[in-house]
């Protein structure tokens, strides 16, 4: 007889939500899906999350918060926080997959999905965003301090602009699906 690991249990159905919420949207994955995939009996789910919503949550809450903030945490202890900025933005080419081109960026495809009628989800996804910006924020206050920036440039804006500008490139990239324009998002 296998021995359980209920840890391993809930992480394996956070990362096949995770897969199937961005191949197949919200809406379009059932929990029987969820289920089959992992291979576990709906008691097995249910013991961890009590609903699909509460299943969501915890995706955004701990898988892509996590993913999405830890390329703006380097800058946090970087000497050099423009250039930090900059290999940061220029890896995103090197890191997305093909999969991942084709199917947009998972926050933003549940934000399309859900934004408008599921307020948990929308505050979740505005928190890690205001988390990102404060991080990019004080990278520039940082560089502006050690005179890299000018004195009168308003780091909040900039870092205000860069996250809209940053959260537009999985649309323009999805759309066109081409690693070019990709990394011509990402050098501009």
């Amino acid at each position: 007889m296998a021995l359980r690991d209920p840890d391993k249990t809930r992480q394996n159905l956070l990362g096949i939500a995770a897969c199937m919420f961005q191949q197949k949207g919200y809406n379009g994955t059932s929990l029987s899906d969820i289920i089959n995939r992992a291979e576990v009996s709906k008691g097995a789910l249910y013991h961890h999350f009590s609903n699909k919503q509460e299943l969501l949550y915890a995706v955004v809450d701990e898988l892509y918060r996590e993913k999405f903030l830890s390329r703006w945490k380097k800058l946090e202890q970087s000497e050099d926080p423009i250039e930090s900025m900059a290999l940061s933005i220029e890896s995103m080419v090197i890191e997305v997959s093909e999969e991942d081109m084709c199917n947009g960026c998972p926050i933003h495809n549940l934000l399309a999905e859900l934004g408008s009628t599921d307020d948990g989800l929308r505050s979740r996804v505005n928190s890690i965003f205001c988390d990102a910006k404060t991080m990019i924020s004080t990278a520039l206050e940082s560089a502006q301090l050690d005179g890299q920036i000018a004195s009168c440039v308003d780091c909040k804006r900039v870092a205000l602009f860069f996250m809209c500008s940053l959260n537009g490139m999985p649309q323009m990239v999805t759309s066109c699906q081409n690693r070019e324009v990709f990394t011509e998002l990402t050098a501009a």
